[in-house]
């Protein structure tokens, strides 16, 4: 059985379409939804997530935003959202590299805190690349 799954952000709407599962990273932890799954809504952390139609398994990378899961339907609201085709690489190295020297030198706390959260976010997209790259079909991740 599938459920409706909305992905978007204020800017743009990347999906509507019936999906048979979802694997996302909330602020309390990460959670699996499936059709008739008990409503409830969370906070989204920087991570993966994973969406599972038919025989395909997609991935896009996520940060902040809000989770609405009812039974029959999940919507997405994210601060940040990119399919995994447009993580740029080079980009993401780049980042995490220059947060590791910032992180290197004196800094304040604040500034520490915002380097930290670069290195989650770059290598949480490093590693959706990593896995877009070693599967077997080009378009989905398949386990």
């Amino acid at each position: 059985m599938a459920f409706m799954l909305s992905l978007m952000t204020q800017e743009r709407h990347l999906l509507s379409e019936e999906v048979d599962y979802i694997q996302a990273k909330g602020v309390e932890g990460e959670f699996g939804v499936l059709t008739g799954h008990t409503p409830f809504l969370t906070l989204l952390d920087i991570g993966e997530l994973l969406v599972r139609n038919k025989e395909s398994l997609y991935s896009y990378f996520v940060a902040g935003g809000v989770v609405e899961v009812l039974p029959d339907r999940v919507t997405v609201l994210a601060d940040t959202i990119e399919r995994a085709e447009e993580i740029d690489g080079k980009r993401a190295e780049e980042a995490r590299q220059n947060a590791i020297e910032a992180l290197k030198q004196p800094i304040s706390p604040e500034s520490r805190l915002g380097f930290e959260q670069v290195l989650k976010r770059e290598g949480v997209r490093l590693k959706i690349l990593s896995r877009r790259q070693s599967a077997r079909h080009p378009g989905s991740l398949e386990e």
